[in-house]
């Protein structure tokens, strides 16, 4: 049975939440992958820059895509006992990626930054505490500086992952300069007094 997205000619895209696009486009990259698979490529790239679905959502998304047409499915037998099911896009979703990314306007960065609200009402608080929190938020920033530049470069080994390793240099620079936002900070809030 056809879906009624692939009856037409021309691809009228469905309106899918960013989750369904981001599984879609994990997809994109040619390979048969398993949820599994999925989840580990979204916390190796789309964490860095947008975030990672959890395991539920990337299942729910499949379901949808796979509905929709825009993604297939197959059981592959992996031991006797035990079998996985392996996801690939479909040429209709294909065509639906390259429509979603060349036409459809990205929606506008909104900045949520649980550590600034703290730091907003910080008047409640203790100081000592506050600092830490935020040396270790700096901290985290370069461990996540250092994890999308490594793999960025692994990026390189394949030439449809260069503009995923572009996105990951994007992200390596992000966390250095959100480290150096949070260095100033501190300062900033040391000399307070």
């Amino acid at each position: 049975m056809r879906s009624s997205i692939e009856s037409s000619t021309e691809v009228v895209l469905p309106e899918l939440p960013a989750t369904s696009w981001a599984v879609l486009g994990i997809l994109s990259f040619g390979a048969e992958l398993s949820g599994y698979d999925i989840k580990r490529w979204a916390d190796q790239s789309l964490a860095f820059f947008y975030w990672a679905p959890s395991q539920s959502q990337i299942y729910t998304e499949l379901r949808r895509l796979e509905r929709l047409g825009l993604a297939r499915s197959r059981v592959e037998q992996t031991h006797a006992a035990k079998s996985r099911r392996l996801y690939a896009i479909t040429d209709i979703g294909r065509r639906s990626m390259r429509q979603w990314v060349d036409e459809v306007p990205a929606e506008p960065v909104m900045l949520k930054h649980s550590h600034m609200l703290r730091v907003w009402a910080a008047h409640n608080g203790d100081p000592v505490r506050l600092r830490r929190a935020l040396e270790g938020y700096r901290d985290e920033a370069l461990r996540a500086a250092d994890a999308a530049i490594a793999h960025a470069l692994g990026s390189r080994r394949e030439e449809g992952w260069r503009f995923s390793g572009v996105a990951l240099e994007w992200s390596e620079r992000f966390y250095r300069d959100e480290a150096a936002r949070i260095e100033w900070l501190i300062e900033r809030l040391d000399g307070m007094g």
